[in-house]
């Protein structure tokens, strides 16, 4: 497998300096330091002379000119290379500006002294980083300034061996000229990779091509992921370098004609310069073991996992990544990629070396698994060797998965702490004039964590499952199959405990590209897995209640008991503390309703009988409970009630009026909830009203919105009901006052006399 790769800023080293003359000045970073080692073989003088670091700059040099080569940003450290700095400005022949050093037999100077010289010689200094012992191997800084001249002009700055050792110190171009940036090829030379016991930084090694302010390109390698898995097998003194070149923005399409990146272009980098304009960027990283001068990208450590590490680090202009629509009427989402390819690549047919441990794999691979930026952009990816060309493209179609959850219930909830998962992932079907080809789906990996705790995109999140598809094409094939669609069997994933929870996962193709989701928000890209949530409750809602009102009583001799008819109002709550409420008894709800406060039903006594209220509650995972409440409707027998209602048949104005009425049960049985009704009529107002009964009778009147209600909670044939109710008489004189009493019980009416009027004339 292959590792990640990071696109983001590094802090420019930019140091602000002052010249002799006063003029403020910065230091551009060249290189870091090559830790001294033997060199490689064939390497001497002349023709033989090897370059092991270069780097040519576009420099914008204001009159007079100040530039000075040190090893440290002030300008005041001395410099130490084994063997030469070479210098070439403008297209003008390279010199070697090394002065105050050992001499050559042939008559040039080295940047170092006879105190490095000898030590070096005796193999004392082997393996050392030469910023330890600048001030006594080294030699002054340099001033280049009589080289430049005020304007525009290239300077490309080499370091050259002439065999035996070499070494160099940290390299900086101390200077009051601005960088406009870097042209390419370049070349920085990392430190030997012991094969026991190697350090960080020995794992890990940098390789800034441009360090300048808003120009920021940088390459890394890093293989302390793979060691610390215990995954990797390094040759011993195994030496990586770093070469850059300038790609064309409008020229590098043909080189992915008839793959699954035809839609993409090359990222731009604003301080790499091709023909005065900001290209793209080719890395080509290569090894070699100790000091054979062989080297290639199958020489390096290699890892049986995709866990080495390849960063790209670069400033750029800003671009999108839009969904992209299919042939087949979906629409896919597009990313960045990293791409790897063979040595030298320039395009068409590419078939990784056989030497290698991805000989295998389809060529180019996208190694890229998170990105993030702006200032600078930071691409990464992982692999198992670097084989050996790196460059950043976008935007990239990703396969599309699709996730469903077995009895999944509408905010994602399911009442079980085991869920059954389908994927069905599929591969982008573009319509390309670069004739697009998806590559086939190589496998499908998901795992399941926390809501608040998704794992980030970069490295294998352990635990994850990865589900193979068919065998990948073989690199080179001449028929390979077609993308197809991957459905594989239903997965079923388990949790611990209710709560939310995220499946996160991605399909990733033949080509490498894996379908991680790109997010620009604000300007600023990040990357994260696609998820798709599974919310988990499996505590069942709580029921409060039901309570009816108004509470039973006795009717008929039945205690506890309701009349047919009777209107009766159930009162209930339900609360659930995870996914909410969406039915409580007769109402429904949102998801989200934790409370439903409390609700009100009718309770059905439409006959006699026992009776059952009913509250069920349902949440939104899909769990039940309820709660109960018995009562009993009572049909009471039929009765003959009769009023008689009787008043004076002349009235004075202004005078008071007595009312008397008297109500009776004719019936052989008990009349309960006995109501004898008399609204007022116009021109009368209440003075008091009083009823009686005989026995233990309770019979009581009262007054309300112009109305005389009494009330007894019986009355049978023996216990009549005799009311007197006393009105002021305000009509006008000649007026007939009609007053109306109606008496009516709980029990069904008879053939009773239920009415009665009496009428009074005013004078």
């Amino acid at each position: 497998m292959k590792s990640s790769v990071f696109l983001q800023g590094l802090a420019a080293v930019c140091i602000a300096a002052t010249t002799s003359a006063g003029s403020a000045q910065t230091a551009i970073q060249l290189f870091g330091p090559v830790n001294v080692r033997p060199s490689t073989q064939g390497t001497g003088s002349g023709s033989q002379a090897k370059t092991f670091n270069s780097t040519t700059l576009n420099l914008s040099c204001p009159s007079p000119v100040h530039a000075t080569i040190s090893s440290s940003p002030d300008g005041n450290g001395n410099v130490l290379v084994d063997n030469f700095v070479s210098l070439s400005v403008g297209g003008k022949s390279a010199v070697n500006i090394c002065r105050n050093g050992v001499n050559e037999d042939w008559g040039q100077q080295d940047c170092f002294t006879k105190s490095y010289e000898s030590q070096a010689q005796n193999g004392g200094l082997n393996g050392q980083d030469p910023d330890g012992f600048v001030s006594t191997g080294g030699v002054a800084p340099i001033d280049i300034s009589n080289h430049l001249w005020p304007g525009m002009m290239q300077t490309q700055i080499s370091l050259v061996d002439t065999g035996g050792y070499l070494a160099s110190s940290s390299l900086y171009l101390v200077t009051n000229c601005t960088n406009e940036g870097i042209s390419g090829p370049g070349l920085i030379t990392g430190n030997p990779i012991p094969s026991s016991s190697p350090t960080n930084p020995q794992l890990a090694q940098n390789y800034p091509f441009n360090s300048t302010t808003n120009q920021q390109i940088q390459f890394t390698y890093d293989l302390s992921q793979a060691q610390a898995a215990g995954k990797l097998t390094i040759p011993n003194g195994s030496t990586p370098s770093t070469a850059n070149l300038p790609l064309s923005p409008a020229t590098f399409p043909s080189f992915l004609t008839g793959t699954s990146f035809a839609t993409a272009n090359c990222l731009v980098h604003t301080g790499e310069v091709l023909n005065n304009a900001p290209a793209c960027e080719l890395y080509t990283l290569a090894c070699q073991i100790g000091t054979n001068p062989s080297q290639s990208g199958a020489l390096c450590p290699v890892s049986q996992v995709r866990n080495e590490i390849f960063q790209e680090v670069f400033d750029g202009p800003s671009f999108t990544l839009p969904d992209i629509a299919g042939t087949d009427g979906l629409t896919f989402h597009q990313g960045v990629g990293l791409l790897e390819a063979k040595e030298e690549w320039a395009g068409g047919s590419c078939v990784f070396d056989p030497a290698s441990s991805i000989a295998n794999l389809l060529c180019p691979q996208n190694v890229l698994t998170s990105f993030s930026g702006p200032g600078a952009y930071r691409s990464g990816g992982s692999g198992q060797s670097p084989n050996s060309t790196f460059i950043t493209v976008a935007p990239v179609p990703e396969d599309l998965t699709t996730v469903s959850v077995v009895g999944q219930q509408p905010g994602y909830w399911i009442n079980s702490h085991n869920a059954t998962v389908n994927f069905v992932s599929t591969p982008p079907a573009l319509a390309s004039s670069n004739n697009f080809v998806a590559s086939p789906i190589q496998s499908l990996t998901y795992g399941i964590s926390s809501a608040s705790s998704v794992p980030p995109v970069g490295s294998p999140v352990p635990g994850d499952t990865t589900l193979p598809n068919t065998a990948c094409p073989a690199p080179g094939s001449s028929n390979p199959p077609p993308a197809s669609v991957f459905m594989p069997s239903a997965q079923d994933i388990s949790v611990s405990a209710d709560g939310n929870y995220l499946v996160h996962y991605f399909a990733q193709d033949c080509a490498g590209t894996e379908e991680l989701q790109f997010t620009q928000t604000a300007g600023s890209w990040s990357t994260s897995f696609y998820t798709f949530p599974i919310n988990v409750d499996t505590i069942a809602p709580v029921v409060s209640g039901p309570t009816l009102s108004p509470a039973p009583s006795t009717n008929g001799g039945v205690a506890n008991s309701y009349l047919v008819g009777q209107q009766v109002t159930a009162t209930y709550r339900c609360t659930d503390e995870r996914s909410g409420i969406v039915k409580c008894g007769t109402s429904t709800f949102s998801p989200s309703t934790l409370d439903t406060g409390n609700l009100t039903s009718p309770v059905d006594t439409s006959k006699a009988g026992p009776g059952t209220f009913t509250v069920n509650a349902v949440d939104a995972a899909g769990n039940k409970s309820s709660a109960s409440v018995n009562y009993q409707v009572v049909s009471l027998p039929p009765v003959n009630l009769s009023i008689l209602k009787i008043a004076p048949l002349l009235v004075k104005q202004k005078t008071q009026l007595a009312y008397g009425i008297t109500a009776l049960n004719l019936g052989k049985q008990a009349a309960s909830s006995v109501t004898i009704t008399d609204p007022l009529p116009a021109g009368v107002t209440f003075v008091s009203a009083q009823a009686s009964q005989p026995g233990p009778g309770t019979a009581s009147c009262a007054f309300a919105n112009n109305t005389v209600t009494c009330t007894a909670p019986s009355m049978t044939l023996l216990t009549p009901i005799v009311v007197k109710i006393v009105v002021s008489v305000q009509a006008a004189p000649g007026t007939k006052i009609k007053n109306t009493a109606t008496v009516s019980s709980a029990n069904p009416e008879g053939q009773g006399i239920t009415q009665s009027t009496a009428v009074t004339l005013v004078y």
